[in-house]
């Protein structure tokens, strides 16, 4: 019961994420793998294949949040939140990285006044991908 709330929650994240425009980033991954080719070439085609893949599931955005978040209400509580991790292309700790970087580069204030002016102009994609990532963490 307690995980069907936040499953609920996830969706409602989702719908304000397509009402936004918003959609998912795997610049991580890309690194990783980029490495990973570089490091052993005769495995670059099928990391490449897997990227394309995460790239389709990120630029679900939405989307792919709710299909996650109904594979979680499922019982597959992995893949659920591993494809809503890619949806929002931001997870907690890329959260924590926004705010350390807006920090350190002086840009966090004006950073945060863009994202307040966009939720006051009808953009909820932030508040969405917010409401996702804490849903994200409370599914068990």
């Amino acid at each position: 019961m307690e995980n069907k709330k936040w499953v609920l929650i996830c969706i409602i994240g989702g719908i304000l994420m397509i009402l936004a425009g918003t959609i998912g980033n795997i610049g991580f991954y890309r690194t990783v793998f980029n490495q990973l080719s570089i490091w052993y070439p005769q495995i670059a085609p099928v990391l490449k294949l897997v990227l394309q893949i995460f790239s389709w599931i990120a630029l679900g955005g939405g989307i792919s949040v709710i299909v996650g978040a109904i594979i979680c209400g499922r019982g597959s509580l992995t893949l659920g939140k591993f494809i809503i991790g890619l949806g929002t292309g931001m997870g907690l700790i890329g959260l924590i990285i926004f705010l350390i970087t807006g920090i350190y580069s002086g840009t966090l204030v004006s950073d945060l006044n863009a994202i307040y002016t966009d939720i006051l102009n009808g953009s909820y994609g932030f508040i969405g991908v917010l409401l996702t990532i804490l849903a994200r963490m409370r599914m068990k």
